[in-house]
């Protein structure tokens, strides 16, 4: 799968399912191209999100996420997997993060607007 294809499908089956991806370097949901191997998806706090502040730190990607916020990624994450697994795609552990991949094979994912099975999604 071309990897223009594979963000665009896997950012149709998050927003298919009440996820709004963040712009880049900004705070939520965030998906990132790794070229020639798949996406990088996970959540970024943003300043109200993050725990203490950490001297010299440069962004909110470098602030630690306060305790009472780990269950929550943890939620997120889960359920972010959960979807994307079910919708076909290979789906591992990346740390915090979820490091996504085309099946290696044909997968029926279903069309985001009519829940119908369509293999060309990931041809």
């Amino acid at each position: 799968m071309e990897d223009k294809h594979l963000f665009e499908s896997v950012c149709d089956v998050l927003a298919c399912h009440g996820f709004d991806v963040a712009p880049p370097q900004a705070a939520g949901l965030f998906v990132r191209l790794r070229p020639g191997r798949g996406l990088l998806v996970g959540w970024r706090p943003g300043p109200t999100t993050a725990g203490p502040a950490v001297p010299g730190a440069c962004d909110a990607a470098d602030v630690e996420v306060g305790d009472e916020f780990q269950h929550l990624r943890g939620a997120l994450t889960l359920a972010l997997s959960e979807i994307l697994t079910t919708s076909g795609y290979v789906v591992t552990g990346q740390g915090v993060d979820l490091f996504v991949a085309a099946p290696r094979v044909a997968a029926h994912i279903p069309s985001p607007t009519t829940a119908d099975p369509v293999t060309s999604r990931i041809v």
